[in-house]
């Protein structure tokens, strides 16, 4: 089983987002973070599917951290986000 770092993020509108680092502009975003993460593993799942296996390599949280563009990107602030994984099968 492979596991997607998500990172989840509060907007300034209150709402979340989730996004997957390893995945170009996979993302998903609720009202909460629960909905938020659900929203972004449907989100993997469906490219799984259109993709086959071809999912690029998961890293690990010390490689996406020092991913400054990434995170500046994406407006991440690690003070204020949560880290999760979404596990997926394949």
């Amino acid at each position: 089983m492979t596991h997607y770092i998500t990172i989840l993020v509060p907007s300034e509108n209150g709402a979340w987002r989730a996004l997957v680092p390893d995945v170009p502009d996979c993302e998903g975003t609720g009202n909460d973070p629960d909905t938020a993460k659900l929203a972004a593993h449907y989100e993997l799942t469906r490219r799984l599917r259109a993709n086959g296996t071809t999912l690029p390599t998961p890293r690990d949280l010390s490689e996406i951290a020092i991913d400054k563009a990434w995170m500046s990107r994406h407006d991440v602030d690690f003070a204020k986000a949560v880290v999760t994984v979404i596990p997926l099968e394949g």
